[in-house]
């Protein structure tokens, strides 16, 4: 594997520079000698060949002929301390970059992540962790394509981040994928990826690690969370909501009156309360069982509630009564709503374990105002009153407060 890291990069670096003072210093010996030996033919042609009866024993002849090989050899000489200094400042680097190689080699090879090298998609290199990670042998994952083993949903994804990552762009270094074992079975890694120069070829690599454990972990934290949440909820509609019809039980069904009220305060509008009460409920339940009568009221409700808006309050108030809030509902609205609900449970009979019962029920209307009531409690106690009128007037019908009110006063 030759995949250079910082320091090593720099080491080659050293050397390729000796190496140039090393070529630099040869060839500066070359032209010095070339130029010493022009210098010694000068002297020859000028001052002998030209002047044939010169005396070669003068001095000053004999001085500068002797000069060009002493510096000759001087030079040499120089050139020669020059070069084994250089040479061992060489071999120096070349044996720190073997030792760095070989230290990156090991630690490569004994990481405890997985390290992959690919040059356009071609495994370059893996380390035993990789290996490992993935089920394959070495020789089974090296000349394959790397995109290959990518899970198919996460295939272009990689793909174009590491084309991207070559070419220069901007792009994400470490993301988590899923990879296809030999096995078969596919396994979430998160790599860490980056750009190196592998033998003279710009190359991806990757520092993977498993995270098929952490991917499990939060899947079923994730399960945890959502059963917890459903748990919840589970428990939150139990303690606000009633058994049997599954309405709003008392105390919710006061509660949500309470903010309705608030509302209707706040932007002065109008809240209808249509108390609703089954006929003849106990007869019911005494001559057919209780189990019958359980049966007609979940019915009741269950028609109830499929009559109502999606805003609308409806609650068990207690035995056979339900209460529903009508928000920004007047009289002339409320009265026809609440026919509506007395046509749906009376017009159709009621199945249960012992036949089907005809039934019918009996409706009271009050509708609050801030200028006409006080409270919820005063509102409820008259929509209970023009319930109770309702049956006086033979049950089956709808009673209004404000209709009882003008013909009391007629």
């Amino acid at each position: 594997m030759q995949t250079p890291s910082g320091p090593e990069i720099q080491k080659k670096t050293e050397r390729k520079n000796l190496r140039q003072r090393e070529f630099r210093a040869t060839a500066f010996l070359l032209v010095l000698g070339m130029a010493l030996w022009f210098l010694e033919w000068g002297i020859n042609h000028f001052l002998f060949l030209e002047n044939p009866n010169l005396d070669p024993g003068l001095n000053i002849i004999a001085s500068h002929k002797a000069l060009v090989p002493i510096v000759w050899v001087i030079c040499f000489l120089s050139y020669a301390v020059y070069i084994t200094k250089i040479s061992s400042e060489i071999r120096r680097a070349e044996r720190d970059l073997a030792e760095s190689e070989e230290r990156y080699r090991l630690l490569a090879q004994n990481s405890l992540t997985g390290i992959y090298i690919h040059i356009e998609g071609l495994l370059v290199y893996v380390n035993e962790r990789f290996c490992e990670i993935t089920g394959y042998l070495h020789d089974e994952l090296v000349g394959t394509s790397f995109w290959q083993h990518v899970y198919q949903d996460d295939r272009n994804m990689v793909r174009e981040r590491d084309i991207a990552r070559v070419n220069g762009q901007p792009v994400v270094s470490q993301y988590e994928f899923r990879f296809i074992c030999r096995d078969g079975t596919i396994t979430w890694v998160e790599v860490l990826a980056t750009v190196l120069d592998y033998r003279g070829t710009p190359a991806n690599m990757g520092n993977v690690s498993d995270i098929s454990e952490r991917k499990r972990a939060d899947k079923e934290r994730e399960e945890l969370i959502t059963d917890l949440m459903h748990t919840r909820e589970a428990l939150h509609f139990k303690a606000t909501h009633d058994a049997l019809t599954g309405l709003l039980n008392r105390a919710a069904l006061f509660d949500s009156l309470e903010r309705e009220i608030a509302r209707c305060n706040r932007e002065d509008k109008a809240l209808a309360i249509i108390m609703a009460d089954l006929d003849h409920f106990k007869k019911i339940n005494d001559n057919h069982g209780h189990l019958a009568g359980d049966a007609v009221l979940k019915e009741v409700a269950d028609r109830i509630s499929d009559s109502v808006r999606p805003y609308d309050v409806v609650g068990r108030y207690g035995g056979e009564e339900i209460l529903i809030g009508l928000p920004a509902c007047d009289e002339s609205g409320a009265f026809s709503f609440a026919e509506r609900i007395r046509s749906a449970i009376g017009s159709r009979e009621i199945s249960t374990n012992d036949g089907k019962i005809a039934v019918t029920v009996s409706l009271g209307i009050a509708v609050f105002r801030r200028s006409a009531f006080a409270n919820m409690d005063e509102v409820i106690r008259v929509a209970d009153a023009a319930l109770y009128d309702a049956k006086k007037a033979g049950r089956n019908c709808v009673r209004s407060a404000q209709a009882i009110s003008e013909q009391a006063i007629g």
